[in-house]
């Protein structure tokens, strides 16, 4: 499975609506299908200086456009908030993670426009109210 061109363009525009950072980070980067991921995922080069979206065909085939749209902008923010050295390492990577995941998700909604009920299984996805999370300030709920 591969992205063509014309559907690599067609994304790019259909992200350009939520922000203009994640029609330049998906440029930068170089998607790619592999089963060595269980959903979607994004790495660095040692360098720094390529991204690889990595994303497994099965998941991306059962996603809507909508949710493909906020998956990427999903791994665009973590390449845009440095996620990749954040907590690389503490000896708890999936806590951290999920912390990230949080942040990314309450993100797209709050700044970016992303409509969380458009996503047809969002609760099985890292937010406050789904991590089981008290406390939390108002502008992350």
């Amino acid at each position: 499975m591969k992205f063509t061109h014309d559907q690599f363009l067609k994304l790019s525009r259909e992200l350009e609506i939520h922000n203009e950072i994640f029609y330049k980070l998906w440029e930068m980067g170089k998607p790619i299908f592999t089963e060595s991921v269980p959903t979607a995922q994004v790495n660095f080069d040692r360098k720094g200086r390529n991204v690889a979206f990595l994303f497994n065909p099965t998941f991306w085939e059962g996603l809507t456009p909508y949710e493909r749209n906020f998956v990427v902008a999903h791994e665009c923010l973590h390449v845009a908030f440095n996620h990749g050295s954040r907590g690389m390492n503490s000896p708890y990577k999936k806590l951290v993670n999920y912390a990230l995941d949080i942040v990314v998700n309450h993100t797209l909604v709050n700044s970016f426009g992303f409509d969380r009920s458009k996503i047809r299984k969002a609760d099985e996805l890292c937010w406050v109210d789904t991590m089981g999370l008290d406390g939390v300030p108002d502008n992350l709920n």
